[in-house]
């Protein structure tokens, strides 16, 4: 088969590199909006867990939808690189798409599906469409962090074909209906996704018909050089040197550290987690494409937060970690909960590299933000799988408090109210900010949340609560006080456990409160205009709130 490296791109104009990279943009922006609309679980419906992107011949990302999942920005390039790696170039046809969820090919866990669709034209491959989206379900233990190897965790898919020339892999489709719970969902999905991939290929179609000197090889090279020399011009602003830090990962009754130090040598950085506990039995393990993912973008926010996310704006940045550690883990390891270590890596940089930049970064966020899992059959006996999101404080910076219920640093939302309630044989009886949450600073850290579940069927519901800083609570900066912490409580009493799978009764309740985020500088040195507006915006004590107390803190 033809390939697009057979044309001569020669180099864009500036004006056009500008139109055309708008009309990308606008491309993967409405194939998202088009998977929205067209998708069957809320998880991708109502949270937007998922991922649009348009990628070179290479694998490499040019552009990916404005509502995207950080972890998939990074994790997309390394599956289509795999992906080619096994079906070069020349073997991929118009129609075709690969798929997999291993977590070590894509984007660290199983229930995350990765597509890959190759755009054609006049016979001759320009490029992908990249399209990642978290099933509802994919069989096994469900979305749980107890299992003890992959193997529990669900159905594993290698690079296989999920289309092949236009005709759907039958055999592979029925092989997902028989291993998940909600056949109709995950299925109805893939089409889902599929059908926006290919909206996107048609966009891409036309605009390279409508501007014939733009080729997306030649649009790539000029996007990534641009971008890469503006990340690589922040990174020159910091001084060189080793700044390190250490955090630790909650597991049953035992803490995990996770050691990082951040090498700054002139426009370039390394991110190296040696010293990091070793992989363990239990599925908060990280791979390293998503240990890379999430270190690359916590740098990519602090050091050049307006310049686009690419391959072009990430090369100057290299992570490593020692094989068979917890953010290096090696197969079997399990991995479902893997966001567990994830999403506290980007605070991790930040304590790190916080003498380095002190007026850039910000305290430790609630994050990962708790995580609750409902599995079970309703009243007609029809099985659900939900997972919903509890969003905690974000850290305070040098110049603003933290943000309340931040999804930091991923992009998901939380479902609705009334979608949970429809879905489960659950009440949500409250959902409320937690006041006082955010840790005391010059600059306060962001409020969490308190959510409270019932159930109210008659059968059994599966309950797993994934969440971290129950111990280890989000560290202030610079003389910022912590925030609060997780708290987890079941039928009144603390101590439910994190990580293990709850059976609950009609009448059971589950009350879980997310993190907050950590302060950043002396309290005292907080302006008396902004105590003044603490209340308003929430920051007031239990002892406040129940005795209706008035005036200063």
């Amino acid at each position: 088969m033809k390939s697009g490296a057979d044309r001569d791109d020669g180099e864009l104009h500036p004006l056009a590199t500008e139109v055309a990279w708008g009309r990308l943009q606008s491309a993967v922006d409405e194939g998202a909006m088009r998977l929205v609309k067209t998708a069957f679980s809320p998880i991708i419906r109502e949270t937007k867990d998922f991922c649009v992107m348009i990628l070179n011949r290479e694998g490499q990302s040019i552009v990916q939808s404005t509502v995207s999942i950080p972890a998939f920005i990074g994790t997309m390039p390394h599956t289509m690189q795999a992906m080619l790696a096994q079906r070069p170039l020349a073997q991929w046809s118009e129609g075709d798409a690969l798929c997999t969820n291993d977590p070590w090919l894509g984007a660290g866990h199983l229930p995350d599906f990765n597509i890959a669709i190759p755009i054609f034209r006049h016979g001759a491959l320009d490029g992908f469409v990249g399209v990642i989206a978290h099933m509802a379900d994919i069989g096994g233990r469900g979305f749980v962090a107890d299992a003890r190897e992959l193997y529990e965790e669900g159905l594993r898919i290698p690079v296989v074909p999920l289309r092949a020339g236009g005709r759907p892999n039958a055999l592979l489709l029925d092989i997902i209906r028989a291993n998940v719970r909600l056949p109709a969902q995950v299925t109805g999905d893939l089409e889902a996704m599929l059908a926006a991939g290919d909206y996107v290929v048609r966009r891409t179609r036309a605009l390279l018909d409508a501007m014939p000197e733009v080729g997306i090889e030649a649009m790539s090279r000029r996007i990534h050089a641009l971008c890469e020399a503006a990340m690589r011009a922040a990174i020159r602003e910091l001084p060189d040197g080793d700044y390190a830090n250490a955090g630790y990962i909650e597991a049953d009754d035992a803490d995990l550290k996770v050691a990082v130090t951040v090498r700054i040598r002139g426009d370039e950085i390394v991110v190296d987690y040696t010293g990091s506990s070793a992989q363990v039995a239990r599925g908060i393990n990280s791979t390293l494409g998503y240990t890379t993912s999430y270190s690359a973008y916590g740098l990519k926010c602090l050091l050049a937060p307006e310049v686009p996310i690419n391959d072009g704006a990430l090369r100057p940045i290299t992570v490593t970690a020692p094989a068979g550690c917890l953010v290096n883990c090696t197969h079997p390891a399990a991995v479902a909960a893997r966001s567990q270590v994830g999403h506290m890596l980007p605070s991790l940089i930040y304590g790190a590299l916080a003498p380095a930049s002190p007026a850039g970064v910000v305290a430790d966020c609630g994050s990962p933000r708790p995580m609750v899992y409902l599995s079970g059959q309703d009243d007609a006996k029809r099985p659900f799988a939900l997972t919903l999101f509890l969003h905690g404080g974000m850290g305070a910076g040098a110049e603003s408090d933290g943000i309340a219920c931040s999804a930091f640093p991923t992009n998901s939302a939380a479902v609705p109210t009334e979608i949970v309630e429809l879905a489960t044989p659950v009440l949500i009886e409250e959902k409320e900010l937690v006041a006082d949450s955010g840790g005391d600073g010059r600059r306060r850290g962001g409020l969490g949340q308190k959510m409270r579940l019932r159930v109210t069927g008659a059968n059994p519901v599966r309950v797993s609560v994934l969440a971290q800083r129950a111990r280890h609570p989000a560290r202030g900066l610079f003389g910022g006080e912590d925030g609060a912490p997780t708290r987890v409580r079941l039928n009144g009493a603390d101590g439910a456990a994190l990580f293990k799978v709850m059976h609950l009764a009609r009448g059971d309740v589950v009350e879980v409160s997310s993190p907050g985020g950590g302060g950043f500088g002396d309290p005292a040195g907080r302006p008396p205009a902004l105590r003044a507006s603490d209340r308003a915006a929430g920051y007031l004590s239990e002892v406040e709130v129940r005795d209706g107390a008035q005036g200063e803190r």
